[in-house]
């Protein structure tokens, strides 16, 4: 009997960890910390160095892991060239590019703000493209995850969003959450044969080719980039944690969840930002973000009502 109680628990654990949710989640997580640490590298390596070498070590760590599928899947890869080349387009060349230029110019606070706009553009994306429907429950779920953010971003105070102030930094980042809605629905494209691992490190391939003809143009005669010792490790953390790994859960959750749905674990962001604030830079969680956190779970948990099992 304690033989089938420790197996029930095994299995509902392993299902645990291979929820979608959780998945989305932790991508949401280690995102977080991508904001974090491009923004201390902006004075270090250029934008599109950063995302160039970003993704080029992320395809070297997800070729070691998928090789072999990758091979036996060629002929798929093949035939859909198409969706892996505009899958690498968007999600891995132009979106982080269109960050990392953002943060250069622009606060974390102007580009969170404007972040939160993507799971509204997804969802609107999604019902024009797919017909996917959006129900009054999911409705109430983005308004009030948007409502939480909105109270991270504007520190508990509605001045905070009266005295933002816009520029070209903020332009860059609007174009990125644009390309990240193509992205999230091209992803509803996905050859069913094709397994995620497989499409994600093609699509990375095609990702790092984009980028390769303007890094060489960019970059022509400029020495390489000097890092200290902190940089390059924020470095790997964004090629390895924040790219291959934060990628594939996320692609992982569009598939299984849809990407409006899915979309609605950015909101996430603001609260994760905040809490590795509190962590690795010493700033105390205030009352406002213990608040917007609240409501920024509630919004996912009305979006997803009846849907997790």
């Amino acid at each position: 009997m304690n033989e089938l109680t420790q197996t029930r628990q095994g299995s509902g654990l392993l299902q645990a960890l291979a929820s979608p949710y959780l998945g989305l989640t932790m991508a949401a997580l280690l995102w977080s910390g991508n904001f974090v640490v491009g923004r201390a590298l902006r004075g270090q390596i250029e934008p599109l160095a950063l995302n160039f070498w970003r993704w080029t070590i992320g395809f070297c760590v997800l070729l070691l892991f998928t090789y072999s599928p990758l091979w036996a899947h060629r002929r798929t890869l093949l035939r859909h060239w198409k969706l892996v080349t505009l899958l690498g387009a968007t999600g891995m060349a132009a979106f982080h590019t269109c960050v990392y230029i953002a943060l250069t110019t622009t606060s974390a606070l102007n580009a969170l703000l404007l972040l939160v706009l993507a799971p509204l553009f997804t969802a609107f994306g999604a019902w024009a493209v797919f017909r996917e429907p959006v129900t009054p429950g999911q409705q109430l779920g983005l308004a009030v995850s948007l409502a939480g953010a909105l109270l991270l971003i504007a520190r508990g105070s509605l001045s905070g969003l009266t005295h933002l102030h816009f520029g070209a930094g903020d332009l860059w980042m609007l174009l990125g959450v644009l390309i990240w809605t193509v992205y999230s629905l091209l992803l509803k494209k996905r050859p069913a044969a094709l397994p995620q691992a497989v499409l994600l490190t093609a699509s990375t391939a095609t990702g790092v080719a984009c980028m390769l003809p303007v890094y060489l143009w960019t970059q022509s005669g400029a020495p390489l980039p000097h890092l200290s010792s902190a940089a390059l490790w924020g470095l790997l953390y964004i090629a390895v944690m924040a790219s291959p790994l934060a990628f594939f859960l996320w692609n992982r959750g569009v598939a299984h969840i849809g990407p409006s749905r899915a979309s609605t674990f950015i909101y996430l962001m603001p609260f994760f930002g905040a809490l590795l604030s509190f962590i690795f830079l010493g700033e105390g969680v205030q009352g406002y973000q213990a608040a917007g956190g609240v409501l920024v779970f509630l919004g996912i948990a009305l979006m997803n009502r009846g849907e997790a099992k």
